[in-house]
């Protein structure tokens, strides 16, 4: 209760200061596990113009029926994460079916008979986009994250994690390059859980990163931070096989929380507290967020261990 007083106490301090501390944030440092500050990674001006350009280009060639990518990758296309093309065409010319002359894209040529239950939403979506058979996360799927990860991330962070997508050049300071493995493989996986869930804010940072914690439940967000695990160093893909093939950096750090020791971790436990006070639209019970709520392709921690255990 004390600490539930004190956090409340800090958020009305929090809000008194909100116009200094916007200012702050734009310059801000981020703090790796160890306490160390260093510099953001974030993209440039100059890139972030390029990058928005780029995605006005591929929504042109989106709407006019064009196969090829505005990012180097033909034929894989940053906005949908479909391939552009369809049986009539090549990879790289041709009428894509988006513009309504082939009526329809490879996304109907994909999977002539798809297996039952989970395995149908994949084999659509991890076509065209990287797919695992591990994780770097125990309880946690990246690639249910990645899932998420399109749903929510990419209008800031870009595609490709690199801190590019079409409204970065909006936002000050600029979202992070979530790539860059010196910086994101130091972070502890209660920090990454935690700036997802609460928001900058909860971990120092600016309220440009929203708070999730009221649009997905802890273990997607857990599946989230696989996925994010699993694109240390990524490189910039020059073809289409390395960009569903990246090689992650990430090395597991010692004694760090997951989501499969969260529920007896006092760390997490306390964050977890704070959090919560902070989402609005909190209640008791079932509706408490930090439970466990079943859903589309969610599983419980235990099940997503015994499901990579046995290779997927």
């Amino acid at each position: 209760m004390n600490k539930l007083i004190i956090w409340a106490a800090a958020l009305g301090i929090a809000t008194a200061m909100s116009a200094s501390s916007e200012s702050f944030a734009a310059t801000a440092r981020c703090q790796l596990n160890d306490g160390t500050r260093v510099v953001c990674p974030v993209r440039t001006d100059a890139e972030l113009e390029a990058a928005g350009a780029a995605y006005e280009a591929e929504a042109h060639q989106m709407s006019s029926g064009e196969s090829g990518s505005t990012y180097g990758v033909a034929p894989f296309d940053y906005l949908t994460g479909v391939g552009k093309r369809n049986e009539g065409t090549t990879l790289t010319k041709g009428d894509s079916g988006y513009g309504g002359k082939g009526g329809k894209t490879e996304l109907w040529d994909r999977v002539k008979k798809p297996s039952d239950g989970e395995s149908v939403y994949n084999q659509w979506t991890n076509n065209w986009s990287p797919s695992f058979s591990t994780t770097m996360v125990p309880g946690a799927d990246p690639n249910e994250g990645k899932q998420w990860y399109y749903v929510y991330c990419i209008t800031c962070h870009g595609w490709g994690l690199r801190g590019d997508g079409p409204s970065a050049a909006e936002i000050d300071p600029r979202p992070r390059v979530l790539t860059k493995g010196d910086y994101m493989n130091n972070k502890s996986n209660l920090q990454l859980f935690s700036v997802i869930k609460g928001g900058g804010e909860a971990v120092n940072l600016s309220s440009s990163m929203p708070a999730w914690g009221n649009f997905l439940q802890d273990q997607d967000i857990w599946n989230v931070v696989a996925w994010l695990r699993m694109m240390a160093d990524a490189k910039v893909p020059t073809t289409i096989e390395e960009y569903l093939n990246p090689k992650t950096t990430f090395k597991p750090i010692d004694g760090d929380v997951d989501a499969l020791t969260a529920a007896k971790d006092e760390d997490f436990q306390d964050a977890q507290e704070m959090n919560e006070l902070s989402l609005a639209g909190r209640g008791k019970g079932e509706l408490k967020g930090g439970g466990y709520v079943e859903g589309g392709l969610r599983k419980k921690p235990g099940e997503v261990a015994d499901k990579v255990k046995k290779g997927y």
